[in-house]
């Protein structure tokens, strides 16, 4: 690694402007969807889930039937937000777990 890139990466790390992988695992909500079986389903559901202000990256399986949301740095998402975001994009959730819960059934907030 280049000096300036070496301490660029040690600043945002002393400043706390960096996560690692364990902090983004207990960050990350992962969304089952009925329906969600092919490409065209999955980018449908992503682009309704990035207009949720805080996500930063949905990752979709859709062989799986998951999304897999990632918020924005020092944001949180809100499961209901993702929740309908998901049904506005015409698919049901069908479970929702991330660092605010479980949900079988639509989050009240």
């Amino acid at each position: 690694m280049n000096p300036l890139k070496l301490f660029v990466a040690s600043l945002a790390l002393c400043l706390g402007l960096t996560t690692t992988a364990s902090d983004d695992a207990k960050l990350v909500t992962s969304i089952s969807i009925e329906g969600l079986h092919c490409a065209a389903c999955a980018k449908k559901v992503e682009g309704k889930l990035k207009t949720v202000k805080e996500v930063a990256t949905v990752r979709n399986d859709f062989k799986a039937g998951i999304a897999t949301v990632t918020p924005k740095l020092d944001k949180s998402l809100s499961p209901r937000a993702m929740w309908e975001a998901v049904e506005k994009a015409g698919y049901t959730p069908t479970q929702l777990d991330g660092p605010s819960g479980s949900f079988t059934e639509k989050p009240k907030s």
